[in-house]
């Protein structure tokens, strides 16, 4: 897989402010946490940010990028919301990750400055309710 040099960098990041686990100890970390779970999501499981089963594993970090990140990031948030083609959202998600990149190149002192907030307090109960009413049955074994 080649990977863009906005995925190297946040790759980079990843290693040096991301634990192996729980919220990071720095903004910087935190937000790479949250946009490498977007990628992570897309590549690995197909999930979109909005669609399907992304509501639940991919809108909690979008949310918390948005909010935390400037506007640029938060634009390219809101047009990768809900788009299902994988090709297009391959894009959007790209632009994504490259407005982030920007973001913390403009922003240095984010490395340092202590974090407090995990982006999973980004859920909203809608986030779990992922699934059509078509969908809707209680042979899937699962209490949302």
């Amino acid at each position: 897989m080649k990977f863009t040099p906005a995925e190297k960098r946040i790759n980079e990041l990843f290693d040096e402010l991301v634990p192996a686990s729980g919220k990071a100890d720095t903004v910087a970390g935190e937000i790479i946490r949250a946009v490498s779970r977007l990628g992570y999501r897309n590549y690995n499981d197909g999930d979109h940010i909005g669609v399907g089963y992304g509501n639940e594993t991919c809108n909690a970090a979008a949310r918390y990028l948005a909010d935390v990140c400037d506007e640029s990031v938060a634009l390219m948030i809101s047009r990768a919301w809900g788009i299902e083609d994988d090709q297009k959202y391959d894009l959007a998600l790209g632009k994504v990750e490259e407005a982030v990149v920007d973001y913390l190149y403009d922003h240095p002192e984010l490395e340092y400055a202590e974090n407090t907030t995990d982006m999973f307090e980004y859920r909203e109960p809608d986030d779990a309710d992922w699934f059509d009413d078509e969908d809707d049955d209680e042979s899937f074994g699962h209490e949302y």
